[in-house]
């Protein structure tokens, strides 16, 4: 066990702890032994220094809002691209008649063909896009004006 020495009003005193059990201690002092008894709220909590985590304040994104579900504004549907991609293949042109549900075209991405359809009936006012185009995740690539 380990020795302490301590100074008490000019005596000397050589201590250590000979055994603990529980709230229990035979503790000698300058060779002498003596119990001990821990008072329960009077125990020492061993305290390991545990690091804090320092992480900056999570604030939400307020750029533009990207979307993989098409919106509809002013009596049009506009189709937007739901993730980044490659324009392979045009279906319609401008003045087609679609039904919600048609094929407008077709876009590449992660190596997977993907069939972008119509979100609303109608004629398609305006093309955004046209093949080998690459577009971005809620870029718009169709507006189509409700008959």
């Amino acid at each position: 066990m380990k020795t302490y020495r301590f100074k008490i009003y000019g005596h000397n005193y050589e201590t250590k702890v000979v055994r603990r059990e529980e709230d229990e201690m035979v503790i000698s002092v300058n060779g002498q032994e003596y119990k001990a008894y821990l008072e329960p709220d009077k125990r020492i909590k061993s305290v390991r220094a545990t690091p804090k985590l320092d992480r900056p304040i999570a604030v939400p994104d307020s750029g533009p809002q990207k979307t993989a579900k098409p919106t509809e504004a002013k009596g049009a549907g506009v189709v937007k691209a739901p993730l980044p991609g490659l324009i392979m293949k045009l279906l319609v042109k401008q003045g087609d008649t679609v039904k919600e549900g048609d094929t407008l075209c077709i876009m590449e991405a992660m190596k997977m063909e993907n069939k972008i359809a119509s979100n609303i009936s109608g004629s398609v006012s305006t093309i955004h896009i046209k093949e080998g185009d690459s577009v971005l995740e809620g870029q718009e690539l169709f507006t189509i004006a409700k008959n």
